[in-house]
């Protein structure tokens, strides 16, 4: 924050002249660094007195707060004030409300003495990376990183140091967020972080919407989308978008295939050619894909959509499909459990003996038309997969019925023609179900296989 704006704050904070985009703005000031809580403190000893007090009203400001006033005996009247509001605030919300982006609520203003103001600020706790003790996350994988493990519960104000690996967030409200090594994220609530330093894939499905994600230079706020993120050592910002769309500061938008980047210098966003390059790794593990081995390749965001049309005749590519689907008990499938599928499949397809919740995920070889070298080739790969592989759909007629469920919405199957596999295929389930090993022996038409993982939740 630049020292005219600060000053600006301070003058009106203690005028009672915030409004509620200046409270936010003012409050995650302090939640960015604790620091600069009681410096702030210190600043207000100038004022005689302060007219109104705003708090943000989220789960972690409340509980710090809350437990300031526990570890501290304050014999002024705020404390007993605050304490009340407090305690008298709903402690049950609405399941559609994201906690950590709630507006701010502005509180009757009394008169308190400036010092009593101070020892509250004080008394927070500054501890950088402190955990409030408020569960917002949880790791859904870590691979080769130190700092935390699959499964791990992340708190809001914690900080994650990473120096090599790559990790995936499930944040409570839906989101993920893939972050590759070196970097530096803090965790500020159900549906917020703030990322000091590294590359980042932030992916928001379905319906959620609000994800807020604070760089060095920006604030980005999720509008239903994926987007990318690129903080350097010095804090350079770069940002693509994927799909969807975005909002930066002063409510300015951004759709995919739109790309910004902020300096230190220049802290206004500048557009920039589109590049999904740096961010493919985090791309793919934002999906759950842990690792791909051989020939194979997640798709891009481009290509996504439209796997009629994408050629590749050096590549298996796996098309991220619908996320979250719910497969009713009876719903035939070719292969349930682990072990080596070939064809014919007729006879052995299967039913879902109970509900399954499901991510699709669409594996072909389309090879360039008119390319010859590219028929009577073998293909082979594994995809290690985050969680349990619960289905797999391998022949044709299966493929096609299963479009409308799991296929994304105006999916583009032009050009596809006999879908499957061949006779000379050989696809095999591991043991422990998180991994497919494929062995595709390229004759005519398009191979194509589903595989189905359960569903990523908490």
């Amino acid at each position: 924050m630049k020292e005219s704006r600060l000053q600006r704050l301070l003058e009106d904070f203690q005028d009672d002249g915030l409004n509620e985009a200046d409270c936010r703005e003012l409050m995650e000031w302090f939640e960015e660094d604790d620091s600069r809580v009681p410096e702030f403190a210190d600043e207000l000893r100038i004022g005689n007195t302060l007219a109104a007090l705003h708090l943000m009203e989220t789960d972690r400001i409340a509980l710090a707060v809350k437990d300031s006033l526990k570890r501290s005996e304050l014999a002024s009247d705020i404390s007993r004030d605050v304490r009340q509001r407090i305690e008298r605030r709903p402690q049950a919300l609405p399941a559609n409300v994201d906690q950590s982006d709630l507006l701010l609520r502005k509180w009757v203003p009394w008169s308190i003495a400036t010092a009593a103001v101070i020892a509250l600020f004080v008394l927070m706790p500054t501890q950088p990376g402190t955990n409030h003790g408020v569960v917002v996350a949880t790791v859904q994988n870590a691979r080769n990183v130190q700092e935390v493990l699959a499964g791990d519960q992340l708190q809001s104000g914690q900080v994650l140091n990473l120096v090599d690996g790559r990790i995936k967030i499930n944040f409570q409200s839906g989101a993920r967020l893939a972050i590759q090594a070196p970097a530096k994220l803090k965790l500020l609530g159900p549906n917020s972080a703030q990322l000091l330093q590294g590359v980042a894939t932030v992916r928001v499905p379905g319906e959620i919407k609000g994800f807020l994600l604070v760089t060095p230079h920006q604030r980005v706020t999720d509008l239903g989308t994926s987007f990318g993120v690129n903080v350097d050592t010095t804090g350079n910002t770069a940002i693509s978008v994927f799909e969807g769309e975005i909002e930066l500061e002063h409510q300015r938008r951004l759709v995919g295939g739109q790309a910004v980047a902020l300096t230190a210098a220049d802290e206004t966003a500048h557009e920039v050619p589109y590049e999904i390059g740096q961010f493919l790794n985090t791309w793919q593990v934002s999906f759950g894909v842990e690792q791909l081995i051989g020939d194979v390749r997640v798709a891009s965001p481009s290509e996504r959509h439209s796997p009629g049309l994408v050629e590749d005749s050096g590549s298996l590519l796996l098309f991220p499909e619908r996320e979250d689907v719910l497969l009713m008990h009876g719903y035939v499938i070719d292969g349930i459990e682990p072990g080596t599928y070939q064809r014919p499949f007729r006879k052995r397809t299967v039913k879902l003996t109970e509900d399954l919740r499901v991510d699709s995920f669409l594996l072909q070889y389309n090879p360039i038309r008119g390319d010859r070298g590219a028929m009577n080739q073998t293909f082979q790969g594994e995809l290690h997969f985050d969680r349990p592989i619960v289905a797999l759909i391998l022949q044709s007629e299966l493929l096609d019925s299963s479009d409308a469920k799991l296929a994304l919405p105006a999916t583009d199957f032009r050009n596809i023609f006999r879908r499957g596999i061949n006779d000379a295929d050989v696809v095999a389930l591991s043991p422990d179900r998180r991994v497919l090993r494929v062995t595709l022996n390229v004759k005519n038409g398009v191979d194509q296989i589903r595989v189905l993982v359960a569903t990523d939740n908490n």
